[in-house]
Order: structure tokens, then sequence, then C-alpha cells
């Protein structure tokens, strides 16, 4: 211990040097890391914020290529399907399934498939129904109580209002197309071309109806939802959906993040050090021609 207090009263400018350096780096706003905010801005959007909010609606709000998005489509036009699993614990497998078909048939919907089975040990089965969406609750509340238990329930959705919007951009241009197509059969004398004409029109047709045949499946596909339950008198032979499921890209994202939060910090060190680096360099100069002088006074 005495030698490093021999050792501080002699290199006593140095080791204060070291504390300033020190004291700057960590009392620095970014604490030596540096954060760049050319690309992010933070708008006033408060309660109080009328006219921020107004000029964020009409979308005027424009810095460092940040531009508010509106939405395509309004809220109530969207189209979602609506996909629900469900896995329940029960007493009496075929009997809870026959309560919640009936229930389908009562609110408008129906019974996709069902399937039963009775093994010695626990009996399993599960039964897929599809109601009207706006009695999906109800449904589910006549499924919980035929139960003992709901062990899991997950609801998935479905965004399909893109693919709606170009199926129709789809049969309108195929509309212009047989239009045109039936303007030059009209004008058509020759009997091949007028059958060549009639096929490309078929054609056209049969792709028209083709499209048309897929908005309608969704739209009754948003319209009735499907619910899958799948039961059992056993509860680990159901199911389930991890509270927490693991995703691996989610791991991996979070380590690149951490690998560039280190790196930064690196990078700023190193550019703290090349800074002071002169600094460093001259006080390191006159320390040693402090020395320099007092042993030279010495021998003296």
């Amino acid at each position: 211990m005495s030698k490093v207090i021999d050792w501080v009263k002699k290199n006593w400018l140095l080791v204060l040097l070291v504390s300033i350096i020190a004291f700057l780096i960590t009392s620095s706003p970014s604490g030596g890391v540096i954060t760049s905010r050319s690309n992010t801005e933070t708008y006033d959007m408060g309660l109080g914020n009328a006219e921020g909010a107004a000029m964020l609606s009409k979308g005027s709000i424009a810095r460092d290529g940040f531009v508010p998005e509106a939405a395509p489509v309004a809220q109530e036009e969207r189209l979602v399907v609506q996909d629900t699993d469900v896995s329940l614990l029960v007493e009496d497998v075929a009997a809870s399934i026959k309560t919640i078909e009936n229930s389908a048939v009562s609110l408008g919907g129906y019974m996709v498939n069902k399937y039963l089975n009775q093994p010695e040990g626990a009996a399993t089965g599960y039964i897929t129904i599809r109601v009207p969406v706006e009695k999906r609750e109800t449904a589910l509340d006549t499924i919980r109580k035929a139960g003992v238990k709901v062990v899991s329930e997950n609801v998935n959705g479905t965004d399909v209002t893109d693919q709606f919007v170009d199926l129709q951009e789809r049969i309108d241009q195929l509309e212009k197309t047989k239009a045109r197509m039936q303007a030059i059969m009209d004008q058509a004398s020759k009997i091949s071309d007028l059958v060549d004409i009639q096929n490309q029109l078929n054609n056209i047709q049969r792709q028209i109806d083709n499209a048309k045949g897929q908005q309608n499946y969704l739209e009754q596909t948003a319209k009735l939802t499907r619910i899958t339950v799948n039961l059992s008198t056993d509860e680990l032979a159901l199911p389930y959906t991890p509270d927490e499921a693991w995703r691996p890209e989610a791991v991996f994202k979070n380590a690149v993040r951490a690998m560039i939060q280190v790196l930064r910090f690196l990078a700023s060190g190193v550019i703290w050090g090349v800074v002071f680096l002169p600094v460093i360099a001259i006080v390191m100069v006159v320390v040693w021609i402090a020395k320099f002088v007092k042993n030279r006074l010495g021998r003296k």
C-alpha cells in the first residue's frame, strides 16, 4: 500500500489528468455513447396540442424522411379472417361436442368437421365450427361453459382486404378487356376470326368468374369465423399455447442489437482517446521533463 501511495505522490500530475479525463467521459450527456437522432423526431401529440394533431392527420409533417401514413381502407371496411383455437378439459367428450355443435347451429352457423376417440384411457376429440363473426363471443361463452377448464385459447386474425382489392382491380381490367373483345367481334366478318375471338372471350369470362369466386370466398370467410375446439378428459393430452413462446429470430435480433451497442461504446471510447491523445502526450512530456529536471538537480 505504501508503494502505491509513493507512486501516486511521484506521478500526481498524471493521476490528476487521468481523473479529469474519466470525469469528462462519465459526465457526458451520452455517457460516452454516440446516439443518432437524425432519422428520429418526437412530435408532441398530447391532448393539448390540437394543432400538431391536425398537421399529422393532414400528412403535412415531413421531416428527415418521416411522412405519416394514412390507413388505405377505413377500419369498418377491413376484411379480417378470424380463427380461434381452444383447448378444453371436459368430463364427457361426446356430450361436449354435441353441445358445441347445437350451439353453432342455433347461432346461425354450422359444423365443419368433428372427431371423437375413446380409448381405454382418456377420451379425446375435436370439433370445428363456423358462426357469424358477431356471434363469436356468444359461441365462446357456450364452449367455455361446456368444459371443466379452458387450458388455452388462441385467436389469429388475417387481414385479407388487400387481397380482396387486388381481385377487384383484376376483375375491372378483365371486364374492360372483355368489352374491347366484344367490340372487335361485332366488326369481324370471317368465321375463323369469330371463333378465335369467342375462345378468348370464354377464357376471359372464366378468369372473371374465378376472381369473383375468390372474392366471395373471402367475404364469406370473414363473415363466418372459425372456431376449433380440442377436447379431452386428460389435460396433458390437450395442445396448448406456451405463455412465452421461444422465438429464435427475436433472440438473434436482440443479440445483434446488443453487439451493435457494445461496438458503439468501444468506438466512442476510441474516439475519446484520439481526441484527448495530444493532451495526454503533452502531460506525459511535461511529467518526463519534470522527472528529468528533478533527477539532474538531485545529482548536483
